[in-house]
């Protein structure tokens, strides 16, 4: 992810219409996330499963992410559609109908951080979604998490188009701990005394860590398909995280499941 030149990402969330076949959609899905790069406008497909979701558009168990890498990335979701190398053809593949999309959007980037020196591969990524923010804010709470080293890098998007009706933001940290799972609750900890009031840093006698739009610099969106509620997600390769939700009844957890 972070490395790319990347102008933006396509964002999925989606569910196995038949959780007893979730072996063949991660199979077909593995397939189809390599062959809509091969036409050049995306790259990678870093693809995430949330083992405790309920797996409806509610609290959606899959999710993929694929770097945009066209100068301007409104064209890049098209231009894969309708190049001849997308591949239609794993439509024929009965399995395909064991994909069933709950959140479907790209999105434009906007800003990124990054930590100096090396690091190592992506483990996981902690995903937050939301309508309105504060950017200069986002920006300092992004560094305050960076300063951890629980992360190596933070990334804003914003909407360009997508169904149904989805957040006007993304954000996206990126770690190669060992133990993703609990990176983010562990950076929350170390960015206690860093609470943002009006996109200042408050003194350090600050009792709680928090995120722009905790204070109202912002607004947590839900992952809206249909009834959903959902607006944050924690990522990782194989695991769940556990989190407290942010103006949210439950956070989504994922783990990545390919690469």
């Amino acid at each position: 992810m972070h490395g790319v030149e990347r102008t933006g990402v396509r964002f999925v969330l989606s569910n196995a219409a038949d959780p007893n076949r979730a072996d063949e959609y991660s199979a077909w899905y593995d397939t189809y996330g390599a062959g809509i790069t091969r036409p050049g406008f995306l790259a990678n497909a870093f693809r995430f499963e949330n083992p405790g979701a309920a797996g409806n558009d509610d609290d959606p168990r899959y999710a993929a992410i694929y770097d945009i890498v066209t100068p301007d990335p409104a064209t890049a979701w098209p231009s894969t559609e309708g190049s001849p190398d997308y591949p239609t053809y794993l439509f024929d593949d009965p399995r395909s109908a064991l994909v069933a999309p709950a959140l479907r959007a790209s999105y434009a980037l906007v800003g990124s951080l990054e930590t100096s020196g090396a690091h190592g591969a992506l483990t996981g990524a902690y995903i937050v979604l939301t309508d309105g923010a504060d950017e200069a804010s986002c920006e300092r709470w992004e560094a305050a998490v960076l300063e951890t080293g629980l992360f190596y890098a933070a990334s804003r998007f914003r909407i360009i188009e997508g169904s149904p009706e989805p957040p006007d933001w993304l954000e996206v940290f990126e770690t190669d701990q060992q133990d993703p799972l609990t990176a983010y609750a562990r950076s929350r900890l170390g960015c206690r005394p860093r609470r943002f009031v009006n996109g200042n840093r408050a003194p350090s006698s600050s009792s709680r860590s928090t995120h722009p739009a905790r204070d109202g610099q912002g607004t947590r969106a839900p992952i809206r398909t249909g009834t959903s509620s959902a607006g944050c997600l924690t990522s990782q390769i194989r695991g769940s995280v556990t989190d407290e939700p942010l103006h949210l009844p439950h956070p989504i957890l994922y783990e990545r499941t390919n690469g």
